[in-house]
């Protein structure tokens, strides 16, 4: 009866670790030097993959962090819906449509796009519907969602890319490289004179991104491995990659450095363990400032 007893309470507090660990907001902090930044000083946060996911009612607790760290701007790097249902309904994306229109109302605000908008846009006729309706309906906050298109701040010295990666780069145990042109042929040469700023949702292409050799990459679509395990990472990617070479964090390759988020949600499998949802903010700073 003993023995009965223990197993019941460490599977009780197993669940309670991992409810806390899947319910649990964290944030975590980037800084970057640039002599091209035409400002002192640039904040961002970088939200990715909430997949309509709630902190609180209205988002209460997700809006509070956001607002301590009182950005100049937030960047979301896709996948903030869940494709879901084949309806127009956009019932079961109130939550995610009401969070953005808040934020729009404090900060700037650059959406770039996750599979889960892609599919919405490329999948049969009701889906479609969807995408448009919940497009319009951001359009009315003034929130507009970049497809291959760039955002200049002029002010600031920074140039945003939101890319929109077909599907074909997604598939599971199928997904292939994109070509070394890829992003040239989308965008252009990158601005060497600005900070450049690519949202890219997909990490698993970072050695295609930088060969483009933006600043800075923002990727999602991972949710940290899933489960993290101490030393060896996270374990498991939306592809069914074990252990996937970029799961979360930082990561360098030539000029360009890319910021993995963990993600604000879940998605298929809704627990996360040792994994906490996590609120990036980036800190640009300029190279000429206290010169």
């Amino acid at each position: 009866m003993l023995f009965l007893l223990i197993i019941f309470i460490l599977l009780l507090l197993a669940g309670l670790y991992i409810y806390i660990e899947s319910t649990s907001l964290s944030v975590s902090n980037f800084e970057y030097i640039f002599d091209k930044l035409k400002v002192d000083e640039f904040d961002f946060v970088m939200l990715s993959d909430l997949h309509n996911m709630s902190y609180g009612k209205n988002n209460e607790k997700l809006i509070r962090i956001i607002d301590d760290i009182a950005p100049d701007a937030i960047l979301l790097a896709g996948d903030m819906v869940t494709a879901g249902e084949n309806t127009e309904s956009l019932k079961e994306y109130e939550s995610t449509i009401a969070l953005l229109r808040r934020l729009k109302e404090r900060y700037p605000l650059y959406y770039g796009i996750g599979n889960h908008e892609e599919k919405l846009k490329r999948a049969p006729y009701d889906f479609l519907k969807k995408w448009k309706a919940y497009t319009s309906e951001l359009e009315k906050y003034g929130i507009h969602i970049l497809q291959n298109e760039t955002v200049t701040l002029e002010k600031e010295g920074i140039k945003i890319y939101g890319l929109d990666l077909e599907n074909k780069y997604y598939k599971k145990f199928k997904g292939r490289p994109i070509e070394d042109d890829y992003l040239e042929n989308i965008f252009g040469k990158v601005a060497e004179d600005m900070v450049s700023i690519l949202i890219a949702h997909l990490p698993d292409q970072f050695e295609g991104y930088a060969k483009w050799q933006p600043d800075l990459v923002l990727s999602g679509h991972i949710h940290g491995g899933i489960i993290r395990i101490p030393f060896l990472g996270g374990l498991v990617s939306p592809q069914y990659k074990l252990f996937p070479k970029y799961d979360s964090g930082e990561f360098k390759l030539g000029k360009s450095t890319m910021i993995l988020s963990r993600g604000v949600g879940t998605h298929s499998i809704l627990i996360r363990i040792n994994n906490r949802a996590e609120v990036v903010h980036v800190k640009l700073l300029s190279g000429r400032k206290g010169a």
